[in-house]
């Protein structure tokens, strides 16, 4: 028996009903399933926008990165050459730009965090003028070595415009050296 004769031999009322079956039937496959596709390719496509973000970031992070280690290796390289005598490199550096150290007091070498040690100078300038002095310190601060001016007194003296008495500490930092731990010989030989 066929498909059509089957349908024949339904009452009235049956086949309306199958009609109305298949067309509601009909009508969901080709609105439905449309829609669930839509749906699912939506979803797809905001995981891909979500994705193709974090792989951005990701690449802007490289960059930001970079130049975070081009500035350890920077920093890392200036702790590399260790800075010689504070006395004499400061006096090298006041004769480049024409200036008079007449005191320079050595301070005692001081732990820095956990691999510094910081050794300090303290010196006086008399009769300097702000230039003299701006570029004393320019010298200092453009040395290559891991230098810097800890403190920074300035006096005016007297009635001239341009004369100044300085007082300044200049630090220098050390890496210190690591410190191998000895190997300790669990089997040790018997005589």
């Amino acid at each position: 028996m066929t498909l059509k004769e089957r349908f024949d031999q339904l009452a009235e009322r049956e086949r309306k009903l199958l009609l109305i079956f298949f067309s509601v039937f009909s009508v969901m496959v080709l609105v439905l399933v449309p829609l669930a596709v839509a749906m699912s390719v939506s979803s797809q496509r905001a995981e891909n926008d979500r994705i193709r973000e974090l792989i951005q970031s990701i690449v802007d992070e490289r960059v930001t990165l970079g130049r975070r280690q081009a500035e350890v290796n920077r920093v890392e390289k200036r702790y590399a050459r260790k800075a010689p005598a504070l006395a004499s490199y400061l006096a090298q550096v006041a004769d480049k730009v024409d200036v008079d150290i007449p005191e320079t007091q050595d301070r005692s070498t001081v732990p820095a965090g956990r691999t510094f040690e910081e050794r300090s100078t303290k010196i006086r300038l008399r009769n300097v003028g702000m230039l003299e002095m701006s570029n004393f310190m320019e010298g200092i601060a453009r040395s290559g070595y891991a230098v810097s001016i800890s403190k920074l007194t300035i006096r005016r003296r007297g009635a001239k415009p341009d004369d100044y008495d300085v007082e300044m500490e200049v630090s220098a930092f050390d890496k210190e050296e690591e410190k191998k731990k000895p190997k300790s010989n669990s089997t040790e030989e018997e005589d």
